[in-house]
């Protein structure tokens, strides 16, 4: 059957009720479709390098605890798989899990909604974590580390980042951290 196009387009339009009444939906149409279209492409870029940086960082954590897995990165877990395998392994990696939800969340109300948006709950949950909080603060001293949330999220995917590699090292900053942890656990109680 051939389809004279012509026609048809002539039959879609008196169907639409006119003309202006099919470019008025085809615009409104079209300006939803850009909504989702035009998102804030550098946000989306930040939230998603986080999220890659961290599931690294658990990968190489996971085959650094389990050295006799073998391909462990072709074993295709998911990031929420990897991060229930090594949430419960120290006190350090609980604490650390919450904020790997958070960032993982982020991450997929970005897949699910086409939303690029760390907002101030987000930032304030990762701040929540009292290690990286405290951490940051004291690094970025005498200056105040930035309030951006975005700035926040990718601060807490390099904390997570680096604590997973010296985790993953024992003879790296952990020893220290720990060191630090028990020292100051024992002035509090002789205090």
């Amino acid at each position: 059957m051939d389809i004279d196009h012509l026609k048809l387009a002539q039959k879609v339009i008196e169907l639409s009720g006119g003309k202006d009444a099919l470019n008025a939906e085809m615009d409104r149409k079209l300006s939803l479709i850009n909504e989702k279209w035009n998102q804030d492409v550098d946000a989306i870029g930040r939230i998603l390098r986080s999220h890659l940086f961290v599931e690294h960082f658990l990968t190489e954590y996971l085959i650094a605890l389990n050295p006799n897995l073998g391909d462990l990165k072709g074993t295709r877990l998911t990031f929420s798989q990897k991060l229930s395998l090594v949430e419960n392994h120290s006190n350090e990696t609980k604490e650390l899990a919450s904020g790997i939800r958070r960032l993982n969340s982020i991450r997929n109300q970005l897949a699910h909604r086409l939303e690029a948006k760390v907002t101030d709950q987000d930032k304030e949950s990762l701040l929540s974590l009292h290690s990286f909080r405290y951490l940051r603060e004291a690094l970025a001293k005498p200056d105040v580390p930035s309030s951006d949330n975005l700035v926040v999220l990718e601060d807490f995917a390099k904390h997570v980042g680096s604590r997973l590699a010296s985790l993953a090292d024992p003879e790296d900053l952990s020893a220290r951290i720990s060191q630090a942890m028990c020292e100051l656990a024992v002035e509090t109680l002789i205090n």
